[in-house]
């Protein structure tokens, strides 16, 4: 998908577009929804589900946006735990229907096997922000998706796979400006993003759960160093303690 590069904020400070907040990276459903409309020809017009953004006034205008809903070459490979049931007990809280929460980069703690492709000699800040900001937007919906409202925001296979595609879009346009020091891990994050598009598009429920756990690892373990958080263990990274 090809975005009209001035419509492809910077990545460096914050800004606003028709309401939608950008800051330091951080591509929220708002951004998508300003995007597809942009992107997309009036014909093939984008389904959003709305659930509401946690901590939003609903009174509030600047609130009023609606939450949006294998590349070739060698991926390195994964080992992926077996599946759970489809209607495995959720994780999380479970109290009620969970919203959609933005991400806050000071909740970045690169885990030490991630941590050398970042800074001098490889990704920079711009690029760590980004993979972070991706990994948990998906993560929500797809939690939400497999587990149910009480685990996450909702969101359709269709409109996933696209938030799921403009992330992507967002990764690899970002890795122009990057260096080759980190190869192993750009790449595994763009065909970890592939693979999730194409389990949602071929709604295959199992592929699904892999997609999930990765992107669980990635976010939680890796991005995050969450040590109360389960670990499925697989990434390619060493997520074990």
């Amino acid at each position: 998908m090809e975005f009209d590069k001035k419509k492809v904020l910077s990545l460096a400070g914050t800004l606003v577009l028709a309401g939608a907040v950008v800051v330091g990276g951080i591509y929220g459903p708002s951004a998508w929804k300003v995007f597809m409309n942009k992107a997309a020809p009036e014909k093939d017009s984008v389904v959003i589900q709305a659930p509401p953004v946690e901590g939003a006034n609903p009174q509030d205008p600047s609130t009023a946006e609606s939450p949006p809903g294998q590349t070739s070459g060698v991926s390195p490979a994964v080992t992926v735990t077996d599946p759970p049931g489809i209607n495995a007990t959720p994780q999380g809280d479970v109290s009620g229907p969970k919203k959609y929460k933005e991400p806050d980069t000071k909740d970045i703690n690169l885990a030490p096997s991630v941590a050398g492709f970042f800074g001098e000699n490889g990704l920079s800040q711009d690029a760590q922000n980004l993979v972070f900001g991706a990994a948990w937007n998906i993560h929500q919906y797809v939690d939400g998706y497999l587990y149910g409202p009480n685990s996450g925001p909702q969101m359709n296979e269709e409109d996933i796979k696209r938030y799921i595609v403009f992330h992507k879009s967002l990764w690899d346009q970002r890795l122009k400006n990057e260096p080759n020091q980190a190869a192993q891990f750009k790449e595994y994050v763009s065909a970890l993003l592939n693979r999730g598009a194409d389990a949602f598009n071929a709604k295959d429920k199992v592929r699904i759960e892999q997609f999930h756990q990765e992107l669980h690892d990635l976010d939680a373990h890796l991005l995050r160093d969450d040590q109360s958080a389960k670990i499925y263990g697989a990434t390619p990274f060493a997520t074990k303690r």
